[in-house]
């Protein structure tokens, strides 16, 4: 049975083939400054971070993370949990910030990575149940697109999440490296 996206209080959409890839450059790079080895991202931990930094408070929150990714894709190589079969696609944790339903969703080879988050985002922007859309994506790629969708009529508050800043819209904008130096442990007396 293939798995549904479930709009919720809070939708984070997240291209993993993107954050795969530059958790793997947050590592190699930062290992040499730091001097010491880095495991994976703790990936509640760092859901956890992207959530309070659009303000959500403590509480009972629903909350859906989505996994969109190139079909053939067996995980996240730098992530952990990593496997979207057995860890990321139907499965779901409780923490302080409530609950999070895990979704991994593959990009058929008729659309792009970039038209697939688009169309994800736009549901979610339809969607009356969503107050917070988290966008992790390959700005670089297809950024121009999000944005144009991201500044779109909404009830939610659309946050995207860059590496550098973007030209401003409708949408908030948050830096991802923040939260992906504290999913690795990295601590900020450490780059001093």
């Amino acid at each position: 049975m293939e798995q549904k996206m479930q709009w919720s209080e809070n939708v984070i959409l997240v291209d993993a083939d993107f954050l795969d890839s530059l958790v793997q450059d947050f590592i190699t790079n930062f290992e040499r400054m730091i001097n010491r080895p880095l495991g994976k991202l703790d990936l509640c931990h760092w859901l956890d971070c992207l959530l309070l930094d659009v303000e959500v408070k403590e509480g009972e929150h629903d909350n859906f993370v989505a996994f969109l990714h190139k079909k053939g894709n067996k995980g996240l190589k730098f992530v952990n949990p990593g496997d979207f079969k057995e860890f990321l696609s139907e499965k779901a944790f409780k923490d302080r910030l409530g609950e999070f339903s895990l979704g991994s969703f593959p990009i058929e080879d008729i659309v792009s990575r970039g038209e697939f988050m688009n169309d994800a985002l736009k549901a979610a922007m339809e969607s009356d149940k969503t107050q917070h859309i988290l966008v992790i994506a390959d700005m670089d790629a297809y950024g121009t697109q999000i944005c144009k969708t991201a500044n779109g009529e909404t009830k939610a508050q659309v946050t995207l999440f860059t590496m550098r800043l973007i030209p401003s819209g409708k949408y908030k904008q948050q830096i991802l490296g923040y939260s992906v130096m504290s999913g690795l442990g990295i601590r900020s007396d450490e780059l001093k």
